[in-house]
């Protein structure tokens, strides 16, 4: 919103159009309303007080007044019957209706609101330990990290999405994470692999008397950054309501006690993530989507999440396009697309995404595709040579292709290798018993 309004401002009134139109899609009702003002005036775009009024309409529908005068001050003096025509047949494509069905969440203060979301029981913790120079510094920040469980409960595959600042804490949370236990993930009783757990993992000094010395002196400067913080976040710099947003997610940070001033609501984490996402910022409508799947601050709704996962996924954004690849594998779900799953996945593991190249390979061996399979399977394993899922896939592969000498030494690899981690075997050793490896 921000650098659309820029363009605008700056004269760019084509790149403006082309911005606002996109984020009017996700539902910015101030890029609506601009939408409308530039049909108004022919900024960017031929001159049509019919789509003018059809646009102010829509704004007005998302609740705001201004626009609803503009549409008034066009319909006084503009034929009904063409002005209805155009509202009508922009309501086909955009609407508030369908924002509400498609991508609006609704909020709520708890964490978990529905019991069958409940990601699995952490049973095993091991502190993160706070870099010394961050803390000598009174330095805070926050990571954001995924990571799969596996049956037995152990943690693989950790992924830092995002931290500030940067690199700061990756190491120290990347170490801590690795070694945690959760309770066995069961469907029907059945223990099961869970995908992408998402964490956001706070550090704060809040440690006494050393916290209330590093608040004091920090105070002023503190206060001056938060207020220019909060007027950029006013004026829609999405990457600004994202950052507040995750510090709003914590309790004892020094700058969140005194953001918590102006935003005192218990969903205003929530409000400005969902700002940001509106605002287009792929990291915000990743967030927001999982929150959506997982029920984490929100209702659960998997269609409004994974068109939220997609917003993201369509920008570029490797997670998002990753998650959304496993998502549409999940059998469970009325979704399920091999095909499609496919081709996000393919997109992910092109970044060098290591779960997506894992996960991408299992499907190209279904498919016996082999040669793209062996391409994806070196990539990962420069990665990781030592991945248990890897040479499990190694083996399936060399099955197929009836090499079972391979076969069998790739899944004696890979239970040596689950050993080693303390990872799920059963699966592994079902399968050497089945294939009589």
């Amino acid at each position: 919103m921000l650098s659309a309004t820029l363009d605008y401002n700056d004269g760019n009134y084509s790149e403006a159009f082309a911005e606002f139109s996109r984020l009017a899609k996700l539902g910015n009702e101030d890029a609506i309303f601009n939408v409308g003002v530039m049909f108004l005036h022919g900024q960017g775009v031929e001159q049509d007080l019919a789509q003018a009024n059809a646009w102010f309409r829509l704004a007005a529908d998302f609740g705001l007044d201004e626009a609803r005068d503009a549409a008034q001050l066009i319909a006084a003096q503009t034929e009904h019957s063409t002005l209805e025509q155009a509202y009508q047949a922009l309501q086909k494509s955009i609407s508030f209706r369908q924002f509400e069905q498609t991508l609006q969440p609704i909020f709520s203060a708890e964490k978990f609101t529905e019991k069958n979301t409940e990601p699995p029981l952490r049973i095993h913790t091991v502190d993160a330990k706070y870099p010394q120079s961050a803390y000598e510094k009174g330095i805070e920040g926050w990571v954001w990290l995924e990571f799969d469980v596996d049956a037995s409960g152990a943690v693989k595959d950790v992924d830092i999405i995002d931290a500030f600042p940067d690199k700061t804490f990756n190491r120290a949370i990347y170490n801590a994470v690795r070694r945690w236990r959760y309770e066995p993930y069961r469907v029907d009783g059945v223990a099961q692999n869970y995908s992408s757990r998402s964490l956001l993992y706070h550090f704060t000094t809040f440690k006494g008397k050393r916290y209330k010395a590093s608040f004091a002196s920090q105070k002023k400067q503190y206060q001056r950054k938060i207020s220019e913080l909060i007027e950029s976040a006013e004026q829609g710099n999405a990457l600004v309501q994202y950052y507040i947003a995750n510090w709003l997610n914590a309790d004892e940070h020094n700058a969140t006690k005194l953001l918590r001033y102006h935003w005192q609501q218990d969903t205003a984490s929530s409000d400005l993530l969902l700002k940001s996402a509106i605002n287009g910022y792929p990291n915000s409508q990743y967030r927001l989507g999982t929150n959506l799947l997982r029920g984490e601050f929100t209702q659960t709704d998997r269609k409004k999440g994974l068109n939220w996962i997609l917003n993201a996924a369509q920008s570029g954004f490797v997670y998002a396009q990753y998650r959304l690849g496993r998502e549409l594998l999940d059998k469970r779900f009325v979704e399920y697309d091999q095909d499609k799953a496919k081709r996000w996945l393919t997109m992910a593991a092109n970044q060098g995404h290591f779960r997506a190249q894992r996960d991408l390979i299992d499907v190209l061996i279904e498919n016996e595709e082999f040669v793209q399979a062996v391409n994806y399977l070196t990539l990962a394993l420069e990665h990781d040579a030592q991945h248990p899922d890897l040479w499990f896939s190694q083996s399936k592969m060399a099955i197929k292709r009836g090499d079972k000498a391979l076969a069998s030494d790739a899944i004696n690899k890979a239970i040596k290798y689950a050993k080693e981690r303390e990872w799920h075997l059963a699966k592994l050793q079902a399968y050497q018993q089945q294939h009589k490896l």
